[in-house]
């Protein structure tokens, strides 16, 4: 995992979420911008992200404390064998993830 936090955040954010995987930090982002991820305003904060927001408030998610770069959108890469990239997703906006199901199925074949 790729955060645009800092170390200190990254820590508190596997403690609380349970995540027991690598996490790195871009805090200059230069990976999302190798990647090509989208960042702005309107992305975090446009008609789609708030109408997901709500959607998920609605079934019981709360939005903790941010860190990182509140405006930076991610993504989701599968990288391997070699260099090859088995699976990429692009958040177009905030709340724009892929389901987890597409990206094993799509890896597995």
């Amino acid at each position: 995992m790729i955060g645009s936090s800092t170390p200190a955040q990254a820590k508190t954010f596997a403690e609380n979420s349970g995540f027991t995987g690598e996490i790195y930090v871009n805090e200059d982002l230069s990976a999302y911008r190798a990647f090509s991820l989208e960042r702005g305003f309107f992305k975090t904060l446009g008609p789609r992200s708030i109408g997901l927001g709500f959607k998920a408030m609605g079934q019981g998610f709360r939005q903790g404390r941010h860190a990182g770069d509140l405006w930076q959108q991610g993504g989701l890469f599968v990288m391997g064998p070699g260099n090859r990239v088995a699976f990429q997703h692009v958040d177009r906006f905030a709340g724009d993830h892929v389901d987890t199901g597409t990206v094993v199925q799509s890896c597995s074949m």
